[in-house]
Protein backbone atom coordinates (compact mmCIF):
# COMPACT_ATOMS: atom_id res chain seq x y z
CA UNK A 1 0.00 0.00 0.00
CA UNK A 2 2.74 2.52 0.54
CA UNK A 3 4.44 1.93 -2.43
CA UNK A 4 1.74 2.58 -4.49
CA UNK A 5 1.13 5.55 -2.40
CA UNK A 6 4.81 7.04 -3.19
CA UNK A 7 4.37 5.79 -7.03
CA UNK A 8 0.91 7.88 -7.43
CA UNK A 9 2.81 11.16 -5.39
CA UNK A 10 6.00 10.41 -7.88
CA UNK A 11 3.64 10.81 -10.48
CA UNK A 12 1.68 13.93 -9.30
CA UNK A 13 5.04 15.47 -8.46
CA UNK A 14 6.43 14.84 -11.99
CA UNK A 15 2.83 15.99 -13.60
CA UNK A 16 2.99 19.03 -12.07
CA UNK A 17 6.74 19.93 -12.85
CA UNK A 18 6.15 19.02 -16.37
CA UNK A 19 2.99 21.08 -16.31
CA UNK A 20 5.39 23.78 -15.28
CA UNK A 21 8.20 23.14 -17.51
CA UNK A 22 6.06 23.01 -20.65
CA UNK A 23 4.26 26.26 -19.29
CA UNK A 24 7.50 27.99 -18.84
CA UNK A 25 8.48 26.57 -22.78
CA UNK A 26 5.17 28.11 -23.71
CA UNK A 27 5.62 31.18 -22.60
CA UNK A 28 9.39 32.06 -24.12
CA UNK A 29 8.30 31.02 -26.77
CA UNK A 30 5.14 33.17 -26.95
CA UNK A 31 7.58 35.94 -25.60
CA UNK A 32 8.82 37.01 -28.60
CA UNK A 33 7.45 36.87 -32.07
CA UNK A 34 8.11 38.74 -35.11
CA UNK A 35 5.63 39.34 -38.51
CA UNK A 36 6.16 41.19 -41.73
CA UNK A 37 4.58 44.16 -42.05
CA UNK A 38 4.35 46.99 -44.57
CA UNK A 39 3.61 50.34 -45.01
CA UNK A 40 3.10 52.52 -48.58
CA UNK A 41 5.01 55.77 -49.29
CA UNK A 42 4.22 58.05 -52.40
CA UNK A 43 7.28 58.92 -54.58
CA UNK A 44 7.28 62.96 -54.10
CA UNK A 45 9.09 65.94 -55.42
CA UNK A 46 12.13 67.23 -53.84
CA UNK A 47 15.38 68.97 -53.46
CA UNK A 48 17.96 66.25 -52.62
CA UNK A 49 21.49 67.71 -51.28
CA UNK A 50 24.31 64.92 -50.74
CA UNK A 51 26.06 65.69 -48.44
CA UNK A 52 29.90 64.61 -46.64
CA UNK A 53 29.81 65.33 -42.55
CA UNK A 54 31.22 65.05 -39.23
CA UNK A 55 32.01 66.31 -35.85
CA UNK A 56 35.39 67.88 -34.39
CA UNK A 57 36.34 70.98 -32.06
CA UNK A 58 37.60 74.49 -32.74
CA UNK A 59 41.13 74.51 -32.75
CA UNK A 60 43.66 77.55 -33.40
CA UNK A 61 45.85 77.55 -36.65
CA UNK A 62 48.48 78.69 -34.44
CA UNK A 63 50.25 78.02 -30.44
CA UNK A 64 53.43 78.65 -30.23
CA UNK A 65 55.53 78.03 -26.31
CA UNK A 66 57.72 80.58 -26.22
CA UNK A 67 61.15 79.73 -23.95
CA UNK A 68 64.24 81.50 -22.82
CA UNK A 69 67.07 82.39 -24.57
CA UNK A 70 69.32 81.89 -21.87
CA UNK A 71 69.76 81.66 -17.77
CA UNK A 72 68.34 84.88 -16.15
CA UNK A 73 66.02 85.91 -13.93
CA UNK A 74 62.30 87.05 -14.63
CA UNK A 75 62.16 90.78 -13.84
CA UNK A 76 58.36 90.94 -14.32
CA UNK A 77 55.38 89.09 -15.99
CA UNK A 78 53.75 91.78 -17.72
CA UNK A 79 50.11 89.72 -18.62
CA UNK A 80 48.27 87.20 -17.48
CA UNK A 81 46.55 83.94 -18.34
CA UNK A 82 43.90 84.18 -20.98
CA UNK A 83 44.35 88.02 -21.56
CA UNK A 84 44.41 89.09 -25.64
CA UNK A 85 47.86 90.59 -26.80
CA UNK A 86 49.08 91.92 -30.35
CA UNK A 87 51.95 91.17 -32.45
CA UNK A 88 55.21 92.67 -30.45
CA UNK A 89 53.56 93.53 -26.77
CA UNK A 90 55.94 93.11 -24.31
CA UNK A 91 55.26 89.94 -22.29
CA UNK A 92 58.15 89.43 -20.06
CA UNK A 93 61.22 91.00 -18.89
CA UNK A 94 64.29 90.21 -17.20
CA UNK A 95 66.46 91.40 -14.67
CA UNK A 96 70.43 90.78 -16.08
CA UNK A 97 70.21 92.36 -19.73
CA UNK A 98 67.75 88.95 -21.56
CA UNK A 99 65.97 90.36 -24.03
CA UNK A 100 62.22 91.20 -23.30
CA UNK A 101 59.74 88.08 -24.37
CA UNK A 102 57.19 89.97 -27.20
CA UNK A 103 53.84 88.37 -28.57
CA UNK A 104 54.84 87.04 -31.92
CA UNK A 105 51.18 87.13 -33.30
CA UNK A 106 47.58 88.47 -32.32
CA UNK A 107 45.99 85.87 -29.95
CA UNK A 108 45.79 85.62 -26.60
CA UNK A 109 47.97 83.69 -23.68
CA UNK A 110 46.68 80.20 -22.77
CA UNK A 111 49.62 79.78 -20.05
CA UNK A 112 52.27 81.33 -17.97
CA UNK A 113 54.83 79.06 -16.34
CA UNK A 114 57.45 81.72 -14.61
CA UNK A 115 56.57 84.80 -11.85
CA UNK A 116 58.44 87.71 -10.82
CA UNK A 117 62.06 86.94 -8.95
CA UNK A 118 61.92 83.11 -10.63
CA UNK A 119 65.61 82.32 -12.12
CA UNK A 120 65.06 80.44 -15.54
CA UNK A 121 67.51 78.36 -17.76
CA UNK A 122 68.00 78.48 -21.25
CA UNK A 123 65.15 76.60 -23.35
CA UNK A 124 62.86 77.09 -20.46
CA UNK A 125 59.08 77.27 -20.89
CA UNK A 126 57.90 80.23 -20.00
CA UNK A 127 54.41 81.39 -21.71
CA UNK A 128 51.98 80.04 -24.28
CA UNK A 129 49.84 81.85 -26.86
CA UNK A 130 47.69 80.69 -29.29
CA UNK A 131 46.10 82.67 -32.63
CA UNK A 132 42.35 83.37 -31.59
CA UNK A 133 41.50 84.70 -34.86
CA UNK A 134 42.40 82.28 -37.37
CA UNK A 135 40.55 78.72 -36.52
CA UNK A 136 39.89 75.63 -37.88
CA UNK A 137 37.99 72.23 -37.45
CA UNK A 138 39.02 69.03 -38.39
CA UNK A 139 36.64 66.09 -39.23
CA UNK A 140 37.41 62.25 -40.28
CA UNK A 141 36.03 61.28 -43.38
CA UNK A 142 35.73 57.45 -44.89
CA UNK A 143 37.95 56.62 -47.93
CA UNK A 144 34.79 56.20 -50.24
CA UNK A 145 33.81 60.17 -49.89
CA UNK A 146 37.13 61.75 -50.37
CA UNK A 147 37.18 61.55 -54.20
CA UNK A 148 34.29 64.22 -53.41
CA UNK A 149 35.93 65.95 -51.66
CA UNK A 150 38.81 69.01 -52.54
CA UNK A 151 40.74 72.10 -51.27
CA UNK A 152 38.80 75.35 -51.74
CA UNK A 153 35.08 73.68 -51.19
CA UNK A 154 32.67 74.93 -48.78
CA UNK A 155 31.36 74.00 -45.59
CA UNK A 156 28.38 74.37 -43.25
CA UNK A 157 29.22 74.49 -39.50
CA UNK A 158 27.39 74.30 -36.57
CA UNK A 159 29.30 75.03 -33.39
CA UNK A 160 26.83 73.78 -30.82
CA UNK A 161 27.84 76.88 -27.99
CA UNK A 162 25.48 78.58 -30.38
CA UNK A 163 22.59 76.26 -31.66
CA UNK A 164 20.58 79.35 -33.62
CA UNK A 165 23.75 80.68 -35.48
CA UNK A 166 25.11 79.12 -38.79
CA UNK A 167 28.62 79.23 -39.82
CA UNK A 168 30.56 78.64 -42.70
CA UNK A 169 34.11 77.17 -43.51
CA UNK A 170 36.50 76.19 -46.81
CA UNK A 171 38.53 73.17 -46.87
CA UNK A 172 41.90 74.16 -46.35
CA UNK A 173 43.71 70.45 -46.70
CA UNK A 174 43.03 67.29 -46.65
CA UNK A 175 45.43 64.84 -45.33
CA UNK A 176 47.51 62.72 -47.47
CA UNK A 177 47.66 59.63 -45.20
CA UNK A 178 44.59 57.85 -43.22
CA UNK A 179 44.04 55.99 -40.56
CA UNK A 180 42.83 51.82 -41.04
CA UNK A 181 40.58 50.58 -38.41
CA UNK A 182 38.30 47.62 -38.76
CA UNK A 183 38.50 47.21 -42.49
CA UNK A 184 38.03 51.40 -43.20
CA UNK A 185 41.14 53.93 -43.42
CA UNK A 186 39.62 57.71 -42.68
CA UNK A 187 41.14 60.66 -43.44
CA UNK A 188 41.58 63.83 -42.01
CA UNK A 189 39.64 66.89 -43.35
CA UNK A 190 40.28 70.38 -42.16
CA UNK A 191 37.81 73.23 -42.48
CA UNK A 192 38.98 76.98 -41.62
CA UNK A 193 36.31 79.40 -40.49
CA UNK A 194 35.16 81.88 -42.69
CA UNK A 195 34.28 84.33 -39.77
CA UNK A 196 34.45 83.40 -35.90
CA UNK A 197 32.40 85.87 -33.95
CA UNK A 198 32.38 84.43 -30.60
CA UNK A 199 33.47 81.09 -31.20
CA UNK A 200 36.26 79.59 -28.40
CA UNK A 201 38.79 77.45 -29.28
CA UNK A 202 37.75 74.17 -27.71
CA UNK A 203 33.79 73.81 -28.78
CA UNK A 204 32.50 70.98 -30.43
CA UNK A 205 31.51 71.30 -34.22
CA UNK A 206 29.45 69.47 -36.22
CA UNK A 207 30.48 70.54 -40.29
CA UNK A 208 28.91 69.42 -43.50
CA UNK A 209 29.71 69.62 -46.92
CA UNK A 210 27.46 69.25 -50.04
CA UNK A 211 29.20 66.96 -52.62
CA UNK A 212 25.91 67.10 -54.85
CA UNK A 213 22.66 68.96 -55.02
CA UNK A 214 19.58 68.10 -57.31
CA UNK A 215 16.15 70.32 -57.15
CA UNK A 216 12.72 69.10 -58.47
CA UNK A 217 13.25 65.40 -58.71
CA UNK A 218 10.77 62.63 -57.72
CA UNK A 219 12.48 60.79 -54.77
CA UNK A 220 11.52 57.34 -52.47
CA UNK A 221 13.14 56.47 -49.16
CA UNK A 222 15.99 54.11 -49.81
CA UNK A 223 14.10 51.23 -48.11
CA UNK A 224 11.90 51.31 -50.83
CA UNK A 225 14.19 50.27 -53.56
CA UNK A 226 16.11 47.22 -53.75
CA UNK A 227 18.74 44.93 -55.79
CA UNK A 228 16.73 42.00 -57.81
CA UNK A 229 17.66 40.46 -61.30
CA UNK A 230 20.54 42.73 -61.61
CA UNK A 231 18.73 45.53 -61.60
CA UNK A 232 17.18 47.95 -58.77
CA UNK A 233 13.23 47.16 -58.14
CA UNK A 234 10.51 49.38 -56.25
CA UNK A 235 7.06 47.00 -54.82
CA UNK A 236 3.96 48.45 -56.53
CA UNK A 237 0.81 48.01 -54.38
CA UNK A 238 -2.35 46.37 -56.15
CA UNK A 239 -6.19 47.11 -55.17
CA UNK A 240 -5.96 44.10 -54.40
CA UNK A 241 -3.74 43.45 -52.00
CA UNK A 242 -0.86 41.81 -53.96
CA UNK A 243 2.30 43.51 -54.87
CA UNK A 244 4.31 44.07 -58.16
CA UNK A 245 7.68 44.61 -59.20
CA UNK A 246 8.89 47.61 -60.84
CA UNK A 247 11.71 48.55 -62.09
CA UNK A 248 13.66 51.83 -61.18
CA UNK A 249 16.31 53.99 -62.39
CA UNK A 250 17.65 55.48 -59.39
CA UNK A 251 20.40 58.84 -59.38
CA UNK A 252 21.90 60.16 -55.95
CA UNK A 253 21.72 57.39 -53.53
CA UNK A 254 22.59 58.12 -50.10
CA UNK A 255 21.27 58.32 -46.67
CA UNK A 256 17.25 59.16 -46.25
CA UNK A 257 16.43 59.77 -49.45
CA UNK A 258 16.92 58.26 -53.11
CA UNK A 259 16.50 59.93 -56.52
CA UNK A 260 14.42 58.01 -59.33
CA UNK A 261 15.20 58.97 -62.42
CA UNK A 262 13.10 56.59 -64.11
CA UNK A 263 10.09 54.24 -63.55
CA UNK A 264 8.00 56.21 -61.03
CA UNK A 265 6.03 59.18 -61.58
CA UNK A 266 5.19 61.82 -58.64
CA UNK A 267 2.26 60.54 -56.26
CA UNK A 268 2.88 56.29 -56.88
CA UNK A 269 2.77 54.78 -54.30
CA UNK A 270 5.74 52.41 -53.25
CA UNK A 271 5.67 49.78 -50.76
CA UNK A 272 8.21 49.85 -47.44
CA UNK A 273 8.99 46.74 -45.93
CA UNK A 274 8.87 46.59 -42.36
CA UNK A 275 9.14 43.91 -39.42
CA UNK A 276 6.84 44.10 -36.46
CA UNK A 277 8.63 42.55 -33.08
CA UNK A 278 6.24 42.36 -30.37
CA UNK A 279 6.92 40.38 -27.12
CA UNK A 280 4.72 40.27 -23.89
CA UNK A 281 5.94 44.20 -22.54
CA UNK A 282 5.96 46.15 -26.13
CA UNK A 283 5.86 45.77 -29.80
CA UNK A 284 7.91 47.88 -31.88
CA UNK A 285 7.99 48.60 -36.05
CA UNK A 286 11.12 48.83 -37.40
CA UNK A 287 12.20 49.70 -41.15
CA UNK A 288 14.39 47.34 -42.94
CA UNK A 289 16.71 50.26 -44.01
CA UNK A 290 19.32 50.23 -46.87
CA UNK A 291 18.86 48.44 -49.98
CA UNK A 292 17.30 45.25 -50.00
CA UNK A 293 17.81 42.25 -51.86
CA UNK A 294 14.70 40.40 -53.05
CA UNK A 295 14.53 36.64 -53.63
CA UNK A 296 12.27 35.95 -56.61
CA UNK A 297 9.32 37.66 -57.62
CA UNK A 298 7.50 38.99 -54.53
CA UNK A 299 8.97 36.90 -51.19
CA UNK A 300 11.04 39.97 -48.91
CA UNK A 301 14.12 38.92 -47.21
CA UNK A 302 15.39 41.05 -44.18
CA UNK A 303 19.04 42.67 -44.44
CA UNK A 304 21.51 44.45 -42.36
CA UNK A 305 22.56 47.96 -42.69
CA UNK A 306 25.81 49.27 -41.59
CA UNK A 307 27.83 52.48 -40.85
CA UNK A 308 31.40 53.45 -41.81
CA UNK A 309 33.26 53.81 -38.30
CA UNK A 310 34.93 56.86 -37.70
CA UNK A 311 32.84 60.89 -37.11
CA UNK A 312 32.69 61.58 -40.45
CA UNK A 313 29.66 59.98 -42.90
CA UNK A 314 27.58 60.81 -46.04
CA UNK A 315 23.89 61.45 -45.93
CA UNK A 316 20.91 62.69 -47.96
CA UNK A 317 18.88 65.25 -47.41
CA UNK A 318 15.41 66.05 -48.55
CA UNK A 319 13.25 69.18 -48.69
Amino acid sequence: MKKVTISIMLVAILGIGGAGVYKNITAKASTVSKTSQVSKVKASVQNIKKTVSGSGSVLSSETQVIKSVSKDTVDSVLVSKNQVVTKGQELITFQNGSDSIVAPFDGVISDISVAAGDSVNSAQQLITVFDNKNLYTTISVDETDLPNLKIGQKADIKVNAFPDAKFTGTIKDISQQGTYSNGVSNFDVIIGFDSIDNIKVGMSTEASIVTESKDNVIAVPVEAVKDARGGKYVMIPKDNGATTLQKVEVGISNGRMVEITNGLVAGQEVEIPQVQTSNSNSSKMKGMGGFQMMQGGGSRSNSKSSNSQGSGKSSTQGN
